[in-house]
């Protein structure tokens, strides 16, 4: 068994020397900041940004027509999509 050593431990050498005068406390007064008007810039997009910005956000032609409010024909003409030529009648063996 181990004989404890009287005379304090490594711990205690040296805590009066370490101790921290008391500082005066001090306080400020921070006047408060008036914060500036929100302010909120709004731009009205024209219906070919619209169309534009709409698709490049990934959504379809029939999405973007009833989120503008537009025809699909004038979608795809902002899109520059032309419409397909109407299929030909196919000869007929005779």
């Amino acid at each position: 068994m181990a004989t404890p050593i009287s005379g304090g431990t490594a711990f205690d050498f040296g805590t009066a020397a370490q101790a921290v005068a008391a500082q005066p406390q001090t306080t400020t007064t921070v006047a408060p900041v008036k914060q500036p008007a929100k302010v909120e810039d709004t731009i009205k997009l024209s219906d070919h940004a619209q169309v534009r910005l709409l698709k490049k956000q990934g959504q379809t032609v029939a999405e973007i027509s009833q989120l503008t409010n537009l025809s699909t024909q004038a979608v795809d003409s902002y899109l520059g999509i032309t419409p397909a030529p109407p299929a030909t009648a196919a000869a007929s063996k005779t």
